[in-house]
This record gives structure tokens, C-alpha cells and sequence, in this order.
């Protein structure tokens, strides 16, 4: 039950963001600031126009999806629900909050460097592999949490 009510409350948080342009942009565009930033420390030449990220030979628009928000909040949503302490709990969306973000940043860069090399794989490798990839991996690193972090501070 406190699930179901902790992921309502993060549904209602993101139809808010969602109805917000101004927030839903902030997220969007610093996420592509980020990968561009990336992607050019790693000899791309890209610029953000909006929440695009663009060269000469790809562009990749960074979507309300593309932000880790949706992922994010059932994994906030299972940490709340679980019967650990407050101070687990903190630990828990934080580790969330970087794995999750820091594999999404991942998966954009990987998907650009897709776009340019492999263009006609972009779709399966978005769609198939790495939304799959990032439930698997949210999956886990809840696992993990709850195993390791969460238990632990529970029995003390």
C-alpha cells in the first residue's frame, strides 16, 4: 500500500513537471548540456539548440522520456516502501538518483555514437536494448539497496 500511495505521489509530482514548461526544459536541456558536454570531451563537435543535441552527422532530441524522471520515480517510489530507516532511505534515492541519471547519460552518448556509426540500429538500440537495460540495471541497484544498505541499517 505505501508503494501504490509513494508512486501516486511521484505520478501527481510528475504530471506537475510535465504541465511546467519551464521545469520540464530545465530537465531536458541540462540533461543535453551534460551529454553534449561529454560528447565533446570525447573529440564530437556538438552544441545544444533547445534540448536537441546536434552535429553535422547526428542530433538526438533529449525528450521528457530521455530524462531518467519516469524511472526514477518508481525507483523513489519501492525505496519509500521499503521498511527501513530514514537514513537508509536517504541513501537509497541517492544512489538511485546517480545510477539511474549517470546510466541515462550513458545510454544518450552510446545512442548518438550509434546515430553517427550505425544509423539504421538507432530505434533497436533505443527502444530494445537500452530501456531495457536501464529497468534491469534499476532493478538491481534497488536490490542491492535493500540487501545490503537498507537491511544492514535496519538491524542496527
Amino acid at each position: 500500500m505505501v508503494f501504490v500511495l509513494s508512486l501516486s505521489g511521484f505520478a501527481v509530482l510528475i504530471l506537475w513537471v510535465m504541465n511546467n514548461e519551464m521545469v520540464l526544459a530545465s530537465l531536458q536541456t541540462g540533461t543535453a548540456r551534460i551529454v553534449s558536454a561529454i560528447l565533446n570531451h570525447l573529440g564530437q563537435k556538438t552544441e545544444v539548440i533547445g534540448t536537441t543535441v546536434a552535429s553535422a552527422r547526428f542530433s538526438i532530441a533529449v525528450v521528457a522520456a530521455c530524462t531518467g524522471l519516469f524511472l526514477t520515480a518508481v525507483f523513489l517510489a519501492a525505496v519509500a516502501a521499503y521498511p527501513a530507516r530514514w537514513l537508509a532511505k536517504l541513501l537509497g534515492a541517492g544512489l538511485g538518483l546517480a545510477g539511474i541519471f549517470t546510466l541515462n547519460v550513458v545510454r544518450l552518448v552510446s545512442l548518438f555514437y550509434i546515430g553517427v556509426y550505425f544509423p539504421r540500429y538507432v530505434d533497436q538500440a533505443h527502444l530494445l536494448i537500452w530501456q531495457s537495460l536501464l529497468i534491469v540495471f534499476s532493478l538491481f541497484l534497488w536490490l542491492f539497496w535493500a540487501g545490503k544498505v537498507a537491511h544492514a541499517a535496519y538491524k542496527h
